[in-house]
């Protein structure tokens, strides 16, 4: 399948599926989307269906392992209801997505229309909602198309909010996907969870929040010892790094009180 804009690669056979269910989680604030469904799409073992390169894409190359590039790809994968699962399930992964509005809306519409052709009726984003300052226990706020979706998932779920949500708007695939999705008579949830806004920060405690809601409605069975144990081995580091910064910083004080600045180039005036 290929066009001026879209180049999509058929990684198997098409599946028939049954009132599927469409869980997107592309990079964004804290990753926290793309954190959840590549920790799916990798417990779940899910199938990858369509891989996705596009012009709609940044004009960029990635540069992996053995300086071997990769273009920014954008994947579908799909698991059948089963042992791991009780819904046929749709997943959408990626390392990118389209930025320019009009872009964004070409890309959503696209993504929604290659999931109803393999039986998509329902569909969840994953996104997150910046804030200045880390929180222990992160709170998960629901936004529905209707509400008839937003009554199901309050029986679904208590550790959902409906109330004072801190978001206003939702920019970029995890709003529209559901926007433009209520358009073509699916209904759904985006579930935004409180994370960090710095760029640079990853969001697996607020993953682990979505995951814990996702676990009954969707009957998964995965297993949330694996990034647990990610999010104790990053606070180890962030409070290493802490402490080596405390000491970087306490270090130039002293050779400043001492008269000895003459090598840190960082101290002026």
């Amino acid at each position: 399948m290929k066009n001026d804009v879209w180049m999509i690669k058929e990684e198997g056979k098409v599946p028939k599926l049954k009132n599927a269910i469409l869980i997107a989680g592309l990079p964004g604030i804290g990753n926290v989307g793309k954190i959840t469904a590549d920790f799916l799409v990798d417990e779940l073992k899910a199938k990858e269906l369509y891989r996705i390169n596009s012009t709609l894409f940044p004009h960029s190359v990635f540069i992996g392992e053995d300086s071997l590039l990769e273009l920014p790809t954008v994947s579908l994968h799909f698991l059948k209801a089963g042992a791991k699962n009780t819904k046929d399930l749709i997943f959408l992964t990626g390392d990118v997505q389209p930025m320019e509005e009009q872009a964004s809306y070409e890309f959503c519409n696209k993504i929604l229309d290659l999931a109803k052709h393999i039986g998509c009726t329902e569909v969840i984003t994953i996104g997150g909602i910046g804030l200045p300052g880390e929180q222990k226990h992160p709170d998960v706020y629901g936004v529905v198309t209707d509400k008839k979706t937003k009554l199901k998932w309050t029986k679904l779920s208590k550790s959902i909010k409906f109330k004072d949500n801190k978001a206003a708007t939702i920019v970029g695939a995890t709003g529209l996907l559901l926007g433009l999705g209520k358009l073509k008579n699916l209904n759904g949830i985006s579930l935004l969870c409180e994370t960090v806004g710095h760029p640079y920060h990853l969001g697996l405690r607020e993953a682990t929040q979505v995951l814990k809601i996702l676990k009954k409605p969707l009957g998964l069975k995965v297993d949330l010892n694996k990034i647990e144990k990610e999010i104790k081995k990053e606070e180890i580091d962030h409070s290493e790094k802490a402490k080596e910064s405390h000491e970087g910083v306490l270090m130039k004080k002293l050779k400043r009180l001492s008269g000895d600045a003459s090598s840190d180039t960082s101290y002026i005036g």
